[in-house]
């Protein structure tokens, strides 16, 4: 029985509770991922099993000039203008979490500094917002692409700054002298390196390891709806807990259970399976009312994780703190509003210019799986700053275009209403995406479930009305009949300078070239693709590295715009032109 709530109870309520949940999100979220990709793979290859889709319409030898909505927004804006805009935008969101991250710091370096006093005064108070500014460190690779690098440069800053704020508290002495008998001892600081390696493992070695564990990249994407979930469950259920076991809840449960004349074990037994139930509704509550957010525009993907990792740190922070008493709990709440507060008056950073609104459409062999991923989510980490990006769900991107909607769909048995099966569905889906800039000021990824006879009618859809294309043709070769037919889309339908063709060298180039060929010899004579502008110069051989992509960014921003800083594109750019071999 707890005789009394005292500060030690109350730190080991806590760690149960920050322990337990990530370790069970990361098992449950792993779980569902592995299910839900599954079921997409299963729904993906079965029939519709109604009539043909008839909104797919005859495209064949159209002229792609024809019907193609041209953006107003991106008349006249030159390339360079959208690449330096896109390259930008991830780093003053950045700097958005940054802000709210310090402000996050400073309000538990001052709640530290009262309930552990060090004497160390300014130097002291810096030390503390340095080490609760930890979570900045891993949030920055969240938010920038080419994570390595950042991740890296992210570290090595952070240390060298904490080395240096440890030489300058070393040099306060806030042990005074000591003298006994012919003892003494000078006035000396109580900073030592491995005191400074201590303090800062204490605090954030463990939150750390859970981050990494609850949300790395496979489970990423549905991970803080779990967390929200699976929190709500745990910290419920050990408070009720804790209240059956104190004094009053004792008398309490004894009292029903002689009135009931049931045994006491049986009446704590039924009470958490009553409680789990009730937890367990009101978890499922917040995750519907999360995603909710998310579908309004509140919540973006992004803000969502980054949102739980801050809490998670918050919640661990907080559990040191509870040492000087209950009201100290209150801190990491504080500093989580004032994060929050900080990152919405900041707002107006990361506001889209008013020339973005530019959407992607990005197909892909499915077959490249991770390879197709790493591309994907590097392009997409840009681009998301200029417009949204448009895609047919496959198995190979499954866990990283899931939305929080979508998933309790999945949970609750729902994710079938999601697949085109007829017009109705086609149109009905079409109307769910959305094009504007979320509150963060990133771009939404709307993604189209297709069954195996849907998806050939689904496409005119995805593609015509967007602004470009991007299709991912490494591995491409004969055995890609859906690929094949993309192809002949979208040199039938789109305008070349609007599409861009990404290969390396596992392409079968000779057989890309045979059958852009062949698609350009079906068009009617006078048809724009089948001018001096080929299908073969949009063609972008791609390597490893930071400069191919950023090679890649800047074809498809001048495709965006149109015409970059040095003039219109050349209608006689050759593949060689365009990419650099890897």
């Amino acid at each position: 029985m707890i005789e009394e709530f005292t500060p030690q109870v109350l730190m080991i309520t806590l760690t149960l509770v920050i322990l337990v949940s990530p370790s069970l999100t990361l098992v449950i979220s792993a779980a569902l991922m592995w299910r839900y990709r599954r079921a997409v793979a299963r729904a993906m290859a079965e029939p519709s099993g109604t009539e043909s889709i008839t909104a797919a319409a005859d495209w064949a030898g159209g002229d792609p000039a024809a019907g193609w909505d041209a953006p107003d927004r991106a008349a006249g804006v030159h390339g360079a203008d959208l690449y330096r805009h896109a390259m930008r935008a991830p780093w003053r969101n950045a700097m958005r979490y940054m802000a709210g991250g310090v402000a996050f710091a400073l309000v538990l370096a001052g709640a530290t500094t009262q309930v552990y006093p060090s004497g160390l005064g300014l130097s002291g108070f810096a030390i503390a917002v340095w080490i609760y500014a930890w979570p900045i460190v891993l949030a920055l690779p969240l938010i920038v692409p080419q994570p390595f690098r950042i991740a890296a440069a992210a570290v090595v800053t952070y240390l060298v700054v904490y080395a240096l704020l440890g030489l300058w508290a070393g040099t306060v002495e806030n042990l005074s002298e000591y003298r006994f008998g012919a003892v003494f001892i000078p006035a000396r600081s109580t900073v030592t390196p491995a005191g400074m390696l201590r303090t800062w493992l204490t605090t954030n070695a463990a939150p750390t390891l859970l981050i990494l564990l609850c949300l790395n990249r496979r489970v990423r994407a549905v991970a803080p709806l779990v967390l929200a979930l699976v929190t709500s469950i745990v910290a419920g259920f050990v408070v009720v807990v804790l209240a059956l076991f104190s004094p009053r809840g004792a008398d309490a449960v004894m009292a029903v259970a002689i009135s009931l004349g049931l045994d006491k074990i049986w009446l704590v037994g039924a009470t958490c399976l009553l409680a789990l139930g009730c937890l367990g509704l009101v978890g499922w509550l917040l995750a519907r009312g999360i995603a909710r957010a998310y579908c309004k525009g509140r919540l973006s993907d992004q803000s969502l994780l980054l949102d739980a990792l801050w809490l998670l740190f918050a919640s661990t922070y907080g559990m040191w703190l509870a040492w000087g008493g209950a009201e100290w709990i209150a801190s990491p709440v504080v500093a989580f509003l004032a994060y929050r507060l900080v990152w919405t008056a900041t707002a107006r950073f990361a506001r889209p210019q008013s020339t973005t609104g530019i959407g992607l459409t990005f197909l892909r062999v499915f077959s490249l799986g991770r390879r197709s991923e790493a591309l994907f989510e590097a392009v997409a980490g840009y681009w998301r700053h200029l417009g949204s990006v448009q895609l047919i769900t496959g198995p190979d991107l499954a866990h990283k275009t899931v939305q929080p909607h979508q998933f309790l769909d999945f949970v609750s048995g729902g994710l079938s209403r999601h697949f085109v099966r007829d017009d109705a569905s086609l149109t009905s889906r079409l109307a769910e995406y959305d094009f504007a800039p979320a509150a963060d000021g990133r771009f939404r990824i709307n993604n189209l479930f297709c069954h195996a006879d849907s998806w050939q009618a689904a496409l005119p859809s995805l593609v015509r009305g967007r602004n470009i294309v991007l299709m991912d043709l490494r591995s491409f070769s004969a055995s890609n009949a859906g690929c094949i037919h993309e192809i002949r889309f979208l040199v039938q339908t789109v305008p070349v300078e609007h599409f861009v063709l990404v290969v390396d060298d596992t392409t079968d180039m000779r057989f890309l070239d045979s059958t852009l060929q062949e698609a350009v010899a079906d068009l009617f004579p006078g048809a724009s693709n089948s001018s001096t502008v080929t299908p073969q110069s949009r063609v972008f051989q791609i390597g490893d590295g930071r400069r191919p992509l950023q090679r890649l960014l800047r074809g498809l921003c001048d495709a965006a715009g149109g015409v970059d800083a040095r003039g219109p594109p050349s209608p006689t750019r050759t593949p060689s032109a365009w990419g650099i071999k890897g």
